[in-house]
């Protein structure tokens, strides 16, 4: 063991001094150096002697270099309680304790709880397997850049535990888990209560945004039904058109004339309009109002509400060259200075513009706004 100490002593220094470039070469006088192993690892049980299936605490501490000029990297990958095989031993749990930093040497530390289940070694010691634990050595050089040695391995001399062929007689299963400790009961608990505390604190916030997103969608839908709700929808006044087209037919039998020219001209207007899938403008009506001239009132479902409605179409506006002659003669019988009007003339224009109304109230039919929302979704 002297000879194997004294030959990684030599192969750390010598790694050392190729790293600084001779800087022990220029070391002052007076100094010694001192033989330092780069990785020391011992065991420590909490017993000497287990009976069968008794768990007990084995610790594995490690002392490695760790300097200004040279520093050893432990690979510990393979210590960890979920790693880590010591058989015949069975790693029942661990922990991995903080590491500790002393000038020129770092400490690091697993405890494992261990148990032995084997009906051959009663009344034996039974070793724990030799654990190689691989390193390496880092150098500085002059620059300030580390230098990575090779990778070297350290064997760790095993120890023995005795296995006693005592059992206890109210030992029920020895291969079931320890029971835990009232400490550790405490601490699940608490960390429950804090999970469920976090738990319900996070779902209270969840529900105040929830309630907040539908506060605002409530205000946004009423702001928008408050401006919206007033107006009717375009196959009501469709329906309506047509009415009016209808009664002006009927009093024009008598005869036509300047009154009855301008109604048909804004039923025209307004039907036109729909046709063309433009929008026409409404105005909200109030109990007692009448349409003026270019204007039909148009009554809601039942009565209910009503609207001013008028038409943007003209004769110049509109492609149809049908509803453009149709307008044009409802607008200078209306308009013009002829005191008396063609009766053909007024009546095809009439039938014209009941075709126009027909078509626009088949545009926007109920099947057929269906059928548009649905596109547009």
């Amino acid at each position: 063991m002297r000879m194997k100490r004294l030959v990684m002593s030599a192969v750390v220094v010598l790694g050392v001094a190729m790293s600084t470039a001779g800087v022990f070469a220029q070391a002052p006088a007076g100094t010694t150096d001192v033989e330092v192993e780069p990785i020391t690892c011992w065991w420590r049980s909490s017993t000497s002697a287990v009976r069968s299936g008794e768990p007990f605490t084995l610790t594995l501490t490690c002392q490695v270099v760790d300097a200004e000029s040279a520093r050893v990297i432990a690979d510990q990958s393979k210590l960890d309680p979920s790693v880590v095989q010591l058989q015949p031993f069975e790693v029942i749990s661990g922990t991995h304790a903080p590491d500790m930093q002393v000038p020129g040497k770092r400490f690091f530390q697993y405890a494992y709880q261990l148990r032995l289940i084997n009906e051959g070694a009663f009344g034996a010691d039974v070793d724990v397997p030799e654990l190689q634990i691989g390193y390496r050595i880092e150098s500085q050089v002059a620059r300030g850049e580390a230098v990575q040695g090779r990778d070297l391995n350290y064997n760790l001399k095993p120890i023995s535990i005795r296995l006693l062929s005592i059992v206890p007689e109210d030992t029920m299963d020895i291969r079931e888990a320890p029971a835990a400790a009232f400490e550790a009961v405490e601490a699940r608990e608490s960390r429950a209560d804090t999970l469920r505390l976090v738990g319900t604190i996070l779902f209270v916030l969840a529900g105040v945004v929830l309630l907040a997103m539908l506060v605002n969608l409530f205000r946004v839908r009423r702001a928008k039904t408050a401006v919206t709700t007033w107006q009717l929808p375009s196959r009501t006044i469709a329906s309506a058109v047509q009415k009016e087209l209808a009664d002006v037919r009927q009093q024009s039998r008598g005869g036509w004339d300047a009154d009855l020219a301008g109604r048909a001209l804004a039923a025209a207007r307004i039907a036109a309009t729909l046709a063309a899938g433009k929008v026409v403008g409404q105005t909200r009506a109030a109990a007692g109002d009448a349409a003026v001239d270019g204007q039909l009132l148009v009554r809601g479902l039942l009565g209910r509400g009503g609207a001013l409605v008028s038409g943007g179409a003209t004769a110049q506006s509109t492609t149809d060259a049908n509803v453009a002659d149709s307008l044009l003669v409802l607008s200078r019988a209306r308009y013009g200075r002829a005191t008396t009007l063609d009766s053909s003339a007024m009546d095809a224009a009439l039938d014209s513009a009941t075709q126009t109304a027909r078509r626009a109230a088949s545009v926007h039919s109920w099947f057929a706004e269906l059928m548009k929302r649905k596109a547009r979704a």
